[in-house]
């Protein structure tokens, strides 16, 4: 009975920092509300688990970078093809988007500053952006689409990745 209710209160806890998280992200209540059903679904579809999602969107909202599902999906999916945390890519996207590139190398993607352009190497195809962050987050999200497009829903798919959407649920229950 301990036990159950050490659980209850600490999955209760969390729910109450990722909902405390949401509406400082998000700016009302409301939005928070309706953003923590997104990242449901969207943990529920991926190997990452929900406070991960909300951690995610958090960082890319506050940052000002677009958290947008279609963002997390590629980023996730980069995350995934790679064998990294969704918040490992995250902090990576949003460390290149103020021109620091050193976290990009875990993903294996070289960079190479040239005034107000820099050049990206990843699987030996160089490509220059603008040193900003919107070609920057730009450019990465084009390789989670275009290179790793089924990796979070493979991943996903895996004994792991049922573990992680298993432990959600559980959560949720605990919470409801």
């Amino acid at each position: 009975a301990l036990a159950f209710a050490n659980k209850f209160k600490d999955v209760n806890q969390q729910f109450a920092i990722m909902n405390g998280q949401l509406v400082t992200a998000t700016g009302s209540a409301a939005a928070a509300a309706e953003e923590f059903d997104r990242l449901k679904e969207f943990a529920a579809s991926t190997p990452f688990d929900l406070a991960q999602s909300v951690d995610a969107f958090v960082k890319l909202t506050n940052l000002g970078l677009d958290p947008s599902q279609e963002s997390m999906r590629s980023f996730g999916n980069t995350a995934a093809a790679m064998g990294k945390d969704l918040n490992q890519m995250i902090e990576a996207v949003a460390d290149a988007s103020t021109g620091e590139f050193e976290r990009l190398k875990e993903f294996g993607i070289k960079s190479k500053t040239e005034g107000e352009k820099v050049s990206f190497v990843f699987q030996g195809v160089s490509t220059t952006v603008g040193k900003n962050a919107a070609e920057i987050s730009a450019y990465l999200k084009n390789i989670g689409e275009e290179k790793f497009g089924t990796a979070m829903s493979n991943q996903a798919a895996s004994f792991a990745g049922a573990l992680s959407n298993l432990q959600d649920t559980f959560d949720n229950l605990f919470r409801e």
